[in-house]
């Protein structure tokens, strides 16, 4: 497993640990963050653009998902 699919992985575990964020998800990026301290530290260390990619694709996801559930969250209000 890669570093940053060790990242992402761990990313998705401390997400899941939070029923909900409220009102203000942003405020939640830092405490999140910090628990990832060590995963950062590794990708750090290891600066490949591999490592990187995987990153990119991974955000691209959530963007497409974040996308896809706002038009489901729409269509249901309407």
């Amino acid at each position: 497993m890669s570093r940053a699919s060790r990242l992402i992985k761990r990313l998705d575990k401390a997400l899941n640990g939070y029923e909900s964020f409220g009102d203000n998800p942003d405020s939640f990026v830092e405490t999140v963050m910090s628990g990832l301290e060590t995963e950062l530290d590794a990708i750090r260390s290891k600066d490949k653009p591999e490592l990187w990619a995987e990153i990119y694709v991974e955000r691209d996801r959530a963007r497409i998902k974040q996308a896809v559930l706002n038009r489901v969250m729409g269509q249901g209000s309407d």
